[in-house]
């Protein structure tokens, strides 16, 4: 009678604690989970925004070409063009980021600004990957700079074929 009593006693204790700890689990992981990575989230989305968003007075800017088309290109390659755009505002352009679509195509900001009435260039080389061989390939590059709108787009093209 005593073993099943000191049998009974841990199991009775070992289920009631049980559920008790269950209950507190998942009753943290349904208040506090969320608010947690939801906080943490819109903390990075508000810090890169507020690294993105240029500062000061806006200007606006025309590019020469919206998009460019590189034809037939070989696989691998190291591919030039250059966009450029005037600055047709009256305040100096300052571009703050130009970021691509894909890690294949790197383009280059001016790293001073463009005066009113004045040219820049910003420059994209493209770098086909071997999987993108034998199909057409299009690129999108954001510019982000103090202009209304803030973010231009800008696009490459590209036939891409084998190697020789």
């Amino acid at each position: 009678m005593k073993k099943i009593l000191l049998l009974a006693l841990p199991t009775l204790l070992l289920f009631s604690c049980n559920e008790t700890g269950n209950t507190q689990i998942s009753s943290r992981i349904a208040t506090e989970t969320p608010t947690i990575v939801k906080g943490e989230n819109n903390t990075n989305l508000a810090a890169k925004k507020q690294i993105e968003t240029p500062a000061g007075k806006l200007s606006s800017m025309e590019f020469e070409e919206m998009e460019f088309n590189y034809g037939n290109i070989f696989y691998p390659s190291d591919n030039l063009h250059t966009f450029r755009f005037k600055n047709t505002g009256d305040e100096p352009i300052i571009i703050v980021s130009a970021k691509a679509s894909c890690g294949c195509t790197i383009p280059k900001k001016p790293e001073e600004p463009v005066m009113p009435g004045e040219y820049g260039e910003l420059d994209v080389i493209f770098k086909p990957k071997e999987g993108q061989q034998g199909t057409p390939v299009t690129k999108r590059i954001t510019v982000i700079a103090n202009t209304d709108p803030k973010e231009t787009y800008l696009n490459i093209k590209a036939n891409v074929l084998k190697g020789m």
